[in-house]
């Protein structure tokens, strides 16, 4: 069974606190963040639902579709670990870590 709503524990809003105050852009996970805020808000949503129609969709090419995706979750991911490290790498310059991030 499947809960239709999120849990938060804090990290993310540690992470973005902390991007923010070394002056390092984290928007890719300030943006997991939101989607995270918002999937927690069913109620709302099941409101909405109700007065907003769904949104029509095209006919389109599903491998198309499949290869598009793939394609953005990759950028994507790439997008978050390069941010998280810029973040690894303004904290250790900071505090004298010595993080050395090849290896």
């Amino acid at each position: 069974y499947i809960l239709d709503k999120t849990g938060m524990k804090g990290t993310g809003r540690w992470t973005i606190q902390e991007g923010a105050e070394r002056g390092v852009a984290i928007s890719t996970l300030a943006a997991a963040l939101d989607a995270r805020m918002l999937s927690g808000l069913k109620e709302e949503r099941e409101v909405a639902s109700k007065v907003l129609d769904e949104p029509s969709m095209q006919s389109t090419d599903k491998t198309q579709v499949v290869a598009d995706l793939r394609a953005a979750l990759y950028a994507s991911k790439v997008c978050s670990y390069a941010q998280g490290l810029s973040l690894i790498k303004a904290a250790s310059d900071e505090y004298k870590w010595d993080v050395d991030l090849s290896e």
